[in-house]
């Protein structure tokens, strides 16, 4: 029995995706997959075009990793996260050892107070020292969650909170 799937309908759909920015490979394959993924021959096919494509330059994961770090590192994103946020796309290899890491000479204590005073510039009130350690337990989070490590920012927060009891 013959597949109604066309090599060249995957391709094209790989295609446009392509045009509009880049992907990883298996970010790009996921995408098809919800397209095409009902056909019988999907995964033969899509490896096949996706091989062809990477092969041609035209998809790359280590471009791919170069934009998402460069556009993650602009938003404010920390280390932890950015390796969080490059794995959920599909790319395993580390981030750290990727040559615009050291193009954009990232300080990320820099970068956690550039964030931290971004989101917090006014520093926590001594007034009630159980609501200030309520803030900066908030804060703290804040910072975990966009991904620095501690060190990067237990010290913005100590600051700030160093006669509160």
């Amino acid at each position: 029995m013959e597949s109604s799937l066309n090599p060249t309908d995957v391709r094209r759909a790989a295609m446009d995706l392509l045009a509009r920015r880049e992907h990883g490979v298996e970010e790009l394959r996921l995408k098809l997959k919800r397209r095409f993924g009902r056909e019988e021959d999907f995964e033969a096919i899509a490896t096949e075009q996706l091989q062809r494509l990477v092969d041609e330059g035209l998809l790359s994961d280590s471009r791919f990793s170069a934009a998402m770090l460069r556009q993650l590192v602009a938003k404010g994103i920390g280390p932890l996260r950015l390796d969080q946020e490059l794995r959920n796309k599909g790319i395993q290899e580390s981030w750290q050892a990727c040559a615009v890491l050291a193009e954009l000479e990232v300080d990320w204590r820099q970068q956690a107070r550039e964030v931290y005073s971004k989101r917090f510039p006014h520093p926590i009130s001594e007034n009630d020292p159980a609501a200030s350690r309520r803030e900066w337990g908030r804060r703290a989070r804040f910072m975990q969650y966009r991904g620095f490590e501690p060190d990067h920012f237990m010290a913005l927060i100590e600051y700030e909170t160093a006669g509160i009891d």
